[in-house]
């Protein structure tokens, strides 16, 4: 038989990436670690990790060892955790990824402040990056991602929609050719997101199904929304923005949201995590302050919609 422990030292490895960095996140010698995962090589007969001076290399063999020890072992701890804590209070660290954009943070902040004055036991790591995180390598909990989601085995429940909207500065519109069509937006600075609009070109629609492909005039172009944002409320021309980015600036009169009839489709927000940790009270919990907060920035509530396993999610 196996030895369980063997195969979590080596399915830690690959997570961390070298041997120190296990032993160092497990609180166990390095020599132990390296042992355990070179007699679970002798017990299979076969090579998992081909090591070097620098840098570890997963085998073939290894790689399909790691993705299928890691789901065990991840399922197991979760079981042990659900026998122990079903009942408890929420404990032990918490990791949580959503994107890096202020509105997202400020949302989240406001989720994490109540959750800490609620349970303070638990530890938080907050990671906001717009890399594609994989929750189950990483060993993240929860992730909130926006957008169709490809096919993956964890859970997605969708928690709001969300839209781009063409904003404008007062200052700009006031000397700005006439602006009642999105044809018309070849007359105008446009303020372009580099990764969102590769060809230059603008895909918008109404609620009443019409549509509109538009190959934007750039005077500016930036990978941040953030500086977009503040790109056009200084008056540089048309931006196509996030709606939860710029609604208070829309609120106090710094932008004009024109040709209100035409935006891109809504997009899908939602609260990713695996199957496992929903069974954990620390994740439960979390979930439905993080789904109030999101709510309340997206400013369009839905219902809920849970996917089971095997449907389209996101690592």
């Amino acid at each position: 038989m196996q030895d369980l422990n063997s195969a979590m030292y080596f399915v830690k490895v690959v997570v961390h990436g070298s041997f120190t960095a296990a032993s160092q996140a497990l609180g166990v010698p390095k020599s132990t670690i390296s042992d355990k995962v070179a007699e679970l090589e002798r017990a299979l007969g076969v090579t998992l990790l081909t090591r070097t001076t620098r840098k570890l290399k997963l085998t073939d063999v290894g790689e399909e060892f790691f993705r299928k020890a890691e789901n065990g072992i991840s399922q197991l701890q979760a079981a042990g955790e659900e026998a122990s804590h079903s009942q408890a209070a929420p404990t032990g660290v918490l990791r949580i990824t959503a994107p890096a954009e202020v509105s997202i943070i400020e949302s989240v902040m406001s989720a994490i402040s109540e959750y800490r004055r609620k349970f303070p036991a638990v530890a938080l790591e907050l990671d906001f990056s717009d890399r594609q995180v994989d929750l189950v390598a990483e060993g993240y909990d929860i992730a909130i991602r926006a957008g169709e989601l490809p096919d993956s085995s964890l859970i997605a429940k969708r928690i709001a929609f969300g839209r781009f909207v063409l904003v404008a500065s007062p200052t700009y519109l006031k000397q700005a050719p006439k602006l009642s069509h999105p044809k018309d937006l070849v007359r105008h600075d446009c303020i372009r997101f580099m990764p969102q609009t590769p060809s230059g070109e603008w895909d918008l629609q109404t609620k009443k199904g019409k549509t509109a492909q538009v190959k934007v005039s750039t005077g500016i172009s930036a990978n941040s929304f953030l500086a977009i944002k503040s790109l056009a409320v200084m008056g540089n021309g048309v931006a196509l923005l996030p709606n939860m980015i710029c609604k208070q600036e829309i609120s106090e009169k710094k932008l004009v949201q024109v040709l209100p009839d035409w935006s891109t489709p809504d997009d899908p927000v939602h609260l990713v995590y695996p199957p496992q940790r929903f069974s954990s009270p620390k994740v439960r919990e979390m979930i439905p302050l993080l789904e109030k907060s999101v709510r309340e920035l997206m400013a369009v509530p839905v219902e809920g919609n849970l996917r089971p396993r095997g449907e389209p999610c996101i690592p």
